[in-house]
């Protein structure tokens, strides 16, 4: 089975980091939007292995390390099924 979905970009417009707070955190405000037409086509198939290809122009840039975030989140489901 394969599942095909697409992750709109979300775009900042602005942000403002404030006072650092007690537990070593900064308040942040932020104004973003999310686009209807630009961003990423994820799909997925059940595998017994963990993989991830990436394409596109950027893909030899990105990370297919264990510190992507794609992969970290995929990890963490198949730790909780």
């Amino acid at each position: 089975m394969t599942v095909r979905v697409f992750a709109p970009a979300k775009v900042n417009l602005s942000l403002r980091v404030g006072q650092l707070q007690p537990d070593g955190r900064h308040a942040l405000d932020s104004l973003v939007v999310f686009t209807r037409t630009c961003g990423d086509w994820l799909q997925f198939e059940q595998a017994r292995e963990l993989a991830l290809n990436i394409d596109g122009p950027f893909a030899e840039s990105l990370s297919h390390q264990s510190d992507n975030l794609v992969l970290r989140a995929a990890s963490t489901l198949r730790e909780h099924n």
